[in-house]
């Protein structure tokens, strides 16, 4: 079988997996909860705490709303990923294929039968009741949600026809720069989010913000916990969001603006280096520090970018404006190291520094 007939039979798979089912899951759980909606108690219960006992109330269309919103969000990432693919920054668009391109479509269907089970479950146990106070524990419909949507999840990552297709399969590799005698030459640039990005993520910690903020003067407990996550949060992407770059006669370096992690590649290390147009979400499921197999994908954003194959097997994709030149002195770095001669080669020493011109933009 060719490789065009196994991409088509994976992105067919990925579309009813991902698409075709959740959204059919959801318009029957959505009917049938709108059907309920006169039987339901009003006020309704709307949160239960540890024990599936109810203990917040409000509206009965208010379940309906927040499982059915949180759903369609989850239905928007498998299509966030398919227009991604469809506008790289350089070139024409090249087809990629990976585990995440299998992970994401199963993640939203196991996440659909989790939210609509817990949806049908808690709207089942008060059908009819005079109070939602005295509908009893919906643990079993929260758990038996939790359960069968890792279940689905798991059976249909592993139903999905299994295709790795990388960006930098059939991609040139990278012309060394030209360098006489012994000079050397050094890239340095900074790996950062697109600006749509940058937006979704300042939005978040916003959001967090405020929301640890409201939660403060409800309960302290829930404030701290807020809070919490807000700082995780934050550190994340701190961690793994911005990197600045350094290529040189020693190789690859790519250090996190708050000094960790770093990830460096010797140029004695550097088997390959080619430049390729990266979709952070199909090949890692997402986007900052990523890893996935033997890849590990320093990607906050999509578009061109390096991607450095060692000597073990193992790769590291990085996003990169000017990927072309960093992968040209990368290359020439790699070349000096499998030629280093013991003594000193003649001819006049110098640096020759490069640093990228960053236009445009892409998610």
């Amino acid at each position: 079988m060719s490789l065009s007939p196994q991409l088509a039979t994976a992105k067919r798979a990925a579309l009813i997996v991902g698409t075709a089912l959740p959204l059919l899951i959801l318009l029957v759980s959505a009917a049938l909860q709108l059907a309920w909606l006169p039987r339901m108690p009003s006020p309704a219960a709307v949160h239960w705490g540890a024990s599936g006992l109810p203990d917040g109330f409000g509206s009965p269309w208010q379940n309906l709303g927040l499982f059915v919103g949180v759903n369609v969000m989850m239905l928007a990432l498998p299509l966030v990923g398919r227009f991604q693919a469809s506008r790289p920054s350089t070139g024409l668009p090249k087809a990629t294929w990976a585990s995440g391109s299998r992970f994401l479509p199963a993640f939203v269907l196991g996440m659909t039968v989790s939210l609509q089970t817990q949806a049908i479950g808690v709207s089942l146990a008060q059908l009819d009741a005079a109070d939602a106070r005295d509908t009893g524990s919906t643990l079993w419909a929260l758990i038996g949600g939790f359960a069968g949507g890792a279940i689905v999840g798991v059976v249909a990552y592993l139903l999905q026809p299994k295709l790795q297709l990388d960006p930098e399969t059939g991609e040139p590799a990278a012309e060394p720069l030209p360098l006489s005698g012994a000079e050397r030459a050094v890239w340095v640039g900074d790996v950062t989010p697109s600006r749509t990005m940058s937006l979704v993520v300042t939005s978040i910690l916003v959001l967090l913000v405020a929301l640890s903020v409201w939660m403060f003067t409800i309960e302290a407990v829930a404030g701290w916990i807020t809070l919490g996550t807000l700082v995780f949060f934050a550190a994340l992407m701190l961690m793994g969001m911005r990197f600045r770059v350094r290529i040189g006669p020693q190789g690859f370096e790519a250090k996190s603006v708050i000094g960790f992690p770093v990830f460096r590649v010797p140029a004695a290390d550097v088997a390959g280096v080619v430049t390729a147009e990266i979709n952070p979400l199909g090949e890692f499921g997402g986007w900052g520090l990523r890893f996935s197999g033997n890849r590990t994908g320093i990607v906050p954003r999509g578009g061109e970018g390096i991607v450095i194959t060692r000597r073990d097997g193992r790769v590291l994709v990085a996003t990169l404006a000017g990927a072309e030149e960093a992968a040209a002195v990368l290359s020439a770095a790699a070349a000096g190291a499998s030629t280093q001669q013991t003594g000193p080669a003649p001819g006049p020493r110098g640096v020759l520094s490069i640093a990228p011109e960053i236009e445009g933009d892409s998610q």
